[in-house]
């Protein structure tokens, strides 16, 4: 589970609790600030498919909407509170750097500025552009990206084709092979994990149990790649020999 910070894209302060304080009291505010002291650090709960619980790491409490709505208005506050139930849902679009509520509206500065001050409280709104665009990224290099839903898994089965020697009549063997985003293994979403696309790829690679080749097959291929499973059929006629 990766340890991040929020930042705020175009003006690049972090999100705080007001005060600035360890363990916030509920319906404490969330703020723009500068800095990623311990009391800036958030883990991600998965709950439910690619929605989860957004955790203060020191207080354990999570990001809210203000009153905990469903269906927030627009220029909702967020706060921490200690309560997990559906209105303190929302999901990670790290491709796209929204963070996203259950219901819909986008995590922004109050204000929509794309330079806020500090203490610029952090709200919900359903406006889409660039001053809403938040990363997560680790608290110890502010420049490099985590992923919070955790690394990618690369799995692969190998099925044995017999060789006929010196056959009598013509065979046939039929061979089937998956790729992309396992559908067995991962559930379909409406954005896509930064790991899905071809840069994000290799961050996933490097701790994970594969060959070399294995390797530059998935770091070689094409971000569409991981957007849908499919399955290849191919099929080899014909006499084989061995000299």
């Amino acid at each position: 589970m990766a340890t991040f910070v929020i930042k705020h894209k175009s003006g690049g302060k972090f999100i705080h609790p007001l005060g600035g304080q360890l363990n916030p009291g509920n319906n404490t505010n969330l703020v723009l600030y500068e800095g990623t002291p311990d009391q800036t650090h958030f883990v991600f709960d998965v709950e439910d498919d690619q929605w989860g619980y957004i955790r203060h790491v020191a207080s354990g409490k999570v990001i809210h909407p203000y009153a905990g709505w469903l269906n927030p208005g627009n220029n909702t506050e967020l706060v921490l509170h200690q309560d997990r139930h559906g209105g303190a849902l929302f999901c990670i679009d790290s491709a796209n750097d929204a963070i996203i509520h259950k219901g819909g509206k986008f995590v922004h500065p109050k204000g929509g500025s794309h330079k806020p001050g500090n203490n610029t409280r952090v709200t919900v709104h359903g406006d889409q552009h660039y001053a809403m665009r938040f990363e997560c990224v680790s608290p110890y290099n502010t420049n490099e990206e985590a992923l919070v839903y955790g690394k990618p898994t690369l799995l692969g089965k190998w099925k044995i084709i017999n060789m006929v020697i010196d056959p009598a009549a013509e065979h046939k063997q039929t061979f089937q092979y998956k790729v992309g985003k396992s559908k067995t293994e991962s559930t379909s979403y409406s954005f896509t994990f930064k790991w899905e696309t071809t840069a994000g790829v290799s961050a996933g690679i490097a701790s994970a149990s594969a060959t070399s080749s294995l390797s530059t097959m998935f770091e070689r291929s094409s971000s569409s790649t991981w957007s849908e499973e499919t399955t290849v059929t191919r099929e080899i006629t014909g006499c084989f020999h061995i000299y």
